[in-house]
């Protein structure tokens, strides 16, 4: 099935108002989106729990991960661990097109003058590329982590891709009780203080435990980093 467009997603949202995860990930895997479709993971604090899933509906659906060459060490550890843990061999990882940093970002701090522009570069332009021959991808976000994500659904239109949002309407009670439940284990950072994570420069501590999100770009109004958002036609 090829999603047509906003009304689709309308009547996927009404049907999957109150589903859970699971039945989400299968109707989207299984039925309608087969062989297009893959989960972009960051491998961040709460990443484990859909590639849990998967892991028990297909463990050949493709996972995506963007290493922008400026993850932490621990995310690369956690991602290997996940990885063999769970099962999960059709992996890949994507980087940013090395012509364009030497073009743009030739050394390595791009994120210090024009943060937007080095997501762009490291982040949208490789997933956008990626996802030529995919219909759909799979996001771990949700409502609670509260900004432009509060009035998140299941589904959404976005560039042209459907995007499945299982945990859309997950608490941070669920998200707890599923890796105590599932013996998962957490984000290496996670119990330093770290809620939600990124790459090394733009990723802090998170001071306010109700906005998980409240340590990316702490210091700046940026609350995403790009592969989420409505892009403009040139």
């Amino acid at each position: 099935m090829k999603t047509q467009g906003i009304s689709d997603i309308e009547v996927l949202n009404d049907s999957f108002l109150e589903s859970n995860p699971k039945l989400i990930l299968e109707h989207s895997i299984n039925n309608l989106f087969k062989n297009k479709i893959a989960y972009v993971c960051s491998f961040g604090t709460e990443s484990a729990i859909i590639l849990d899933l998967i892991s028990k509906i297909d463990r050949d659906l493709p996972i995506i991960m963007l290493n922008t060459h400026f993850l932490f060490e621990e995310t690369i550890r956690y991602k290997n661990e996940l990885l063999k843990l769970l099962g999960l061999k059709n992996y890949s990882e994507v980087f940013p097109d090395e012509k364009m940093l030497n073009k743009y970002d030739i050394d390595d701090n791009l994120w210090k003058s024009d943060v937007d522009k080095c997501c762009h570069l490291r982040k949208v332009i490789p997933l956008e590329k990626t996802l030529n021959d995919f219909e759909s991808w799979i996001s771990g976000r949700k409502s609670y982590h509260l900004g432009n994500r509060q009035k998140l659904k299941a589904f959404e239109f976005i560039n042209n891709k459907i995007v499945i949002n299982p945990l859309f309407n997950s608490t941070k009670e669920f998200i707890e009780d599923y890796f105590h439940s599932n013996n998962l284990p957490r984000h290496p950072l996670f119990e330093k203080g770290y809620l939600s994570i990124g790459c090394r420069h733009c990723t802090q501590k998170t001071k306010n435990i109700d906005d998980p999100r409240q340590g990316r770009w702490s210091d700046k109004t940026k609350t995403e980093c790009g592969i989420h958002l409505h892009r403009r036609k040139s």
